[in-house]
């Protein structure tokens, strides 16, 4: 089935973008795959290409809205809501990122991610896209039955349990990691991708269609063009 998503994804000359396509061996801006052998996988104590195969049918890109099965014939709709919602924000909006206090964690020791803490204005964005763009999906991969209230409340009217106050901002790197040098690779992925603040210029809509198996760049929205 085919599936949409809004994601936040870095500028194509930015290094964090480069850095975390290479580790995905993916281009999700160009939809082009990447040589397997390159200077950021090289630069790890251990890598397996299995690692990656999850993350990389994503691209690399931080969830900010949800990815979510659709009618491709709402994908004009879709475009037509996320140009309200990034028209709402004024002049002086300031959209960033920071660090979490661990960078880099291993979630349930084998979800390696770059986790980082929205400001006001990314979580009023997120809040806003969520509310206004998720119920164009017709269902996720969650299901309400399997989690608690709360959760179930948000799937059943957003189609994800990972918003307002449960949304972690993060770009995934590799899962599930299955490695014995978990200390190494998290201290070389420091120096790959040193923790610092990210300013978030745009927003992203990107498709898989149903014989694809990766997603693609649809259109890009700068957060600045109505101000």
């Amino acid at each position: 089935m085919a599936k949409f998503a809004v994601y936040t994804i870095p500028p194509a000359d930015s290094l964090l973008y480069q850095r975390g396509s290479e580790m995905l061996g993916y281009d999700v801006r160009t939809g082009q795959f990447l040589p397997e052998d390159n200077a950021t996988r090289a630069a790890l104590p251990e890598f397996e290409p299995q690692w990656v195969e999850k993350p990389q049918t994503y691209g690399f890109h931080m969830t900010t809205g949800y990815s979510l099965y659709y009618d491709p014939a709402s994908l004009a709709a879709i475009e037509a809501e996320m140009e309200v919602v990034v028209g709402c924000f004024g002049q002086g909006m300031h959209f960033e990122l920071t660090p979490a206090a661990d960078p880099i964690p291993f979630w349930h020791d084998n979800i390696v991610v770059l986790h980082y803490q929205p400001n006001p204005a990314m979580l009023m964005l997120h809040t806003m896209l969520t509310a206004r763009i998720n119920p164009y999906g017709t269902s996720s991969n969650v299901d309400p039955e399997q989690t608690d209230p709360v959760k179930a409340m948000r799937v059943k009217h957003f189609h994800t349990p990972y918003m307002l106050d449960g949304w972690e901002c993060h770009f995934s790197l590799m899962y599930p990691y299955t490695g014995s040098q978990p200390e190494a690779t998290k201290q070389s992925l420091l120096e790959l991708f040193p923790p610092e603040p990210l300013t978030v210029n745009s927003i992203c809509l990107l498709v898989r269609d149903d014989d694809e198996t990766h997603y693609r760049l649809h259109r890009e929205y700068k957060l600045d063009a109505h101000r």
